[in-house]
């Protein structure tokens, strides 16, 4: 059986992931909509209604009509590729095929089902919350707008620290991704965002050197 990935765009409920950030993967077992940090989501060929073909600005897609309760009923993907293609491509991979489905597969991706879309752990999200917007509140408290863009520094480094942990070391991102999520679907997404964090943290150090004129 063969695996089949494809990057496009994706809408997930109210999440619109643009081209090329989106992944399609499809194996003998499981379907799989990567949009990085936004989420992924896990199906079984028996959690799937119907595949409808969609069109839109980015290009034609599919529709997943399916039957998952945690996820959001919008689940549509869109690429360069035809809706008869993409269909074909799944197909190829014996996804549809349910003698070839692997047992153990397919707990796992009920149990991931569970856990929702997002791939980080509830305390992880609130910590990455609290640390970016802390000591932006601090800094307005003490001196308005401009003392909150000094401190702003410190939660680009917070993130920009937060970003490089995940990416490289295996026992922090334990402790911040959900169960069996992989790092794989992330790096995409760290990356960029470690680059915006880069450039708004110079940007802002420069900002603050500037003197301004009571």
């Amino acid at each position: 059986m063969n695996e089949f990935s494809l990057n496009g765009g994706a809408y997930i409920g109210n999440t619109k992931a643009s081209k090329p950030f989106a992944t399609l993967k499809v194996g003998a077992s499981v379907l799989k909509i990567n949009i990085g940090l936004l989420g992924q989501l896990f199906f079984n060929a028996d959690d799937i209604i119907e595949i409808e073909y969609v069109s839109s600005i980015g290009g034609e897609g599919i529709r997943i009509i399916h039957n998952v309760p945690s996820y959001p009923k919008k689940v549509v993907f869109t690429a360069s590729m035809s809706y008869h293609s993409i269909i074909e491509n799944i197909r190829a991979t014996g996804f549809f095929d349910k003698s070839a489905h692997n047992q153990a597969q397919y707990y796992q991706v009920k149990k991931m089902q569970e856990q929702g879309k997002l791939p980080f752990k509830i305390t992880a999200t609130i910590a990455f919350l609290a640390g970016w917007n802390i000591p932006l509140l601090v800094g307005f408290i003490k001196g308005g707008v401009y003392r909150a863009a000094n401190y702003s520094l410190i939660s680009f480094t917070f993130v920009f620290l937060m970003i490089a942990l995940i990416l490289f070391s295996p026992h922090f991102r334990a402790l911040v991704l959900k169960e069996d999520r992989e790092i794989n679907d992330l790096k995409k997404s760290l990356y960029l965002l470690w680059v915006m964090v880069t450039i708004g943290g110079i940007m802002f150090t420069i900002v603050s050197q500037v003197p301004i004129n009571k």
